[in-house]
This record gives structure tokens, sequence and C-alpha cells, in this order.
């Protein structure tokens, strides 16, 4: 069996090949600035989730030799996004700790080691690194644990939609943090039957680029039989929301500018999940029409926005696609098909989660088509324009 087929160039592994390795989110920026190191996460096992006592080593990978160097480490993780491992400034890496009384951010610089915590764990970091989008992370493992991080009780755990729960924003600084929305201020501003009788989540959050907005996607805990819906909000920093959508299927997001978000969506009125782009500001909603897209993928604009990188889930076979779509010759390609093993639980699938380097010629994945997991590269610069 082919373990990846129909590839327009060469795919190559640059983890350790000795070793279980993956980064993590489609949407983190994996690079360095000299787009030579990649960052990654190294653990010892990937068939079950991990518990308080698994350790994850956090570090990078020199992708001219694929020599791991290990920075960190850390028992606040999860197969899906890691330890939310990113770079932070020109020197220093930043991810997530267990702490005594919770889970905390750590930031390290990898040069001299010196490391400071902040009180709460980071969901998202702006751009500018001034600030963090914080979220219970227990709440968030209870709801989907491949996206939490376990064994810290919920101090909420029996209420629906507490009032000193929700986003918190913390500056990066100084580790000064504020509940800006809370669930009950949620259900205030937007009443409607979901929300009566569900207990609910923020699922994922993250920043505009200029750190001045975010959105997050509120969802209600599974009830058996039955999938959650999702509504899409957003939000200046202080908590003046916004809801762009109604309680539906809304899925996996990019920020293309300060006010348009790429979005995967129910939106349309049909059964089917379509790509749209949707303005924060108007709900202005522009729906890409292509048959190959009408499923849920990971989306991804490249760093000069003309192009949409795209994976999506196992079809009959196994395979996961990788799309490439170019919006300004309205052409989609097929990059890849990459043989996906089954796992015992969904909360440790190995998602590709494609993601772009800075300078936009190089794309890396996660994937498990070794029988392990590793981190695998493609170069496009034949193929895009960067």
């Amino acid at each position: 069996m082919e373990l990846i087929k129909n590839t327009l160039k060469p795919v190559k592994i640059i983890s350790d090949k000795d070793s279980y390795c993956f980064f993590g989110y489609y949407d983190l920026q994996p690079f360095d600035k000299s787009d030579r190191y990649h960052l990654c996460h190294r653990v010892s096992f990937f068939d079950r989730l991990p518990d308080k006592n698994d350790v994850c080593e956090l570090g990078y990978i020199d992708t001219e030799n694929g020599k791991f160097l290990k920075l960190s480490e850390t028992t606040a993780w999860n197969f899906q996004q890691g330890a939310l491992l990113r770079w932070y400034g020109n020197d220093s890496i930043v991810y997530n700790v267990r702490g005594k009384n919770g889970f905390q951010t750590e930031i390290k610089n990898i040069y001299t080691g010196e490391t400071r915590r902040l009180p709460l764990a980071a969901a998202n970091i702006s751009e500018d690194g001034k600030h963090a989008l914080c979220l219970n992370m227990s709440r968030i493992f209870d709801f989907r644990p491949g996206y939490g991080y376990s064994d810290v009780r919920d101090e909420f755990y029996n209420i629906k939609a507490p009032e000193n729960d929700g986003v918190y924003i913390m500056n990066m600084q100084s580790g000064e943090y504020r509940l800006i929305i809370s669930y009950k201020d949620i259900v205030e501003k937007f009443p409607s039957e979901p929300y009566t009788d569900c207990k609910l989540v923020i699922n994922h959050i993250t920043f505009n680029p200029s750190g001045d907005r975010f959105l997050f996607l509120l969802r209600n805990f599974r009830e058996e039989g039955a999938l959650w819906k999702t509504q899409l909000i957003t939000s200046d920093i202080n908590g003046n929301m916004c809801a762009l959508s109604d309680y539906i299927s809304n899925s996996h997001y990019n920020w293309k500018n300060d006010r348009q978000i790429l979005i995967v969506t129910s939106y349309s009125g049909t059964v089917r999940d379509n790509l749209c782009l949707r303005d924060d500001f108007t709900g202005n909603t522009v729906m890409y029409d292509l048959p190959e897209l009408h499923k849920d993928i990971h989306c991804l604009y490249s760093p000069n926005r003309r192009y949409i990188l795209g994976d999506g889930y196992p079809d009959s076979e196994r395979y996961r696609s990788l799309w490439l779509y170019d919006t300004k010759e309205n052409k989609i390609t097929l990059l890849a098909k990459v043989y996906s093993y089954m796992e015992k639980l969904p909360d440790i699938r190995c998602d590709l989660h494609a993601r772009w380097n800075n300078k936009g010629n190089i794309i890396t994945f996660d994937s498990n088509h070794n029988g392990g997991r590793c981190i695998c590269e493609m170069d496009l610069s034949d193929i895009v324009e960067y």
C-alpha cells in the first residue's frame, strides 16, 4: 500500500525518526523567523490520552539536519494542540504547564534558559505578544479531552453557564488578568433556547492580526445521541460581543485580516458545511462553492493571503486529502493523499493540521502514516507565488 500518494512534490519526514513527534494546531506558526527551526513536541507514546504524569518534551528541529534540540518539558498537553507551543519574540518560546494551583503559561529564553511563569494558561496570544486570551482548560478537557488538560477538576463543573468563568485577558508582561466575558454574560447577551438547557463551553478562541478583536466558538456539551451546535461570536478586548451566526454548525476558521474570517460553516442553510468568508462588522458572507471542500477542513491562508491550505478527515480508504486553493486563479489542487492509521480514541487522532512557513513556499503537517507520529514537509516553491 502506498502511504502517501498523488503528491506533486516529494514529502520528507523532518522529525526525529526514533521517537514520536508532532507540532499541533494548524493556525500556529511552527517556524522561527529564519524558517530553519521548526517547533516540535516529542513524546514516548501515541496510543492513549496523556495524564498528569506524562511528560512531553518541547524543542525544535533543525530542518537542515533533522536533529531535535530539547528546550523544556511539560505535563500540560494533548495530541491535538500539544502545549500550544509557539515562538515568542526573537529569543523565546511560550507554552502551557501544570502549576500547583492549576494550569499556567511559561516563557523560556532559548539562549539563556531564563524562565518566567504567568498565572493562567494561554489559549491564544496576540501577534504582538502583549496579551493572551485564557480559558478554563479543565472545562475544555471535560468537553473534548483532545483539546484540554487532564486531572484538574473544573470548579464550575456542575454549573451550565457560570458567572465567574469564561474569557480572561492576561498581560504577557505583568501577568495581570481579568475576566472580560463570562458564560452568564453570553446567555444574557444572546438569549436562546440552547443556552437555557445545556452546559456551555468555549472550545476555540483567536485574536485577529492586530490583537484588538477576537473570535470564539461557543458550544454546548454533547447530549447522548446528538452533536453539539456552535455559535460564532466576536468581541473587542473589553468584552463587547457580537454574534456572527446563530446556533448552527461552525468549525475551523482563520482570520484573513482584521475583519474577515474564513470559516467552515452551515451558514448558507444547506445540510453540508461550506467554506465561507465572513465580515466581522457587517456579517456579509462570500461562499466558496468548491465541491472538493464541501466538508470540514482545517483552513489556513498563506502569508500573502492568496492561497488557502486545507486538510480533511479520512475517506473510506483511510486517506486524508491535502488541498491547495488559489483564490486568484480560482483553481484547486490536490497536493497529497496521506494514509491515516485508525486510532483507538477520537481525541488521540492525528490530523494533518497543515501550516505554512513564514516565506510561504513550504508547508509542514503531522502524520501517523509511518505507524507512529512524525512531522512531514513539502516544498511548494514551483507551484505558488510568494
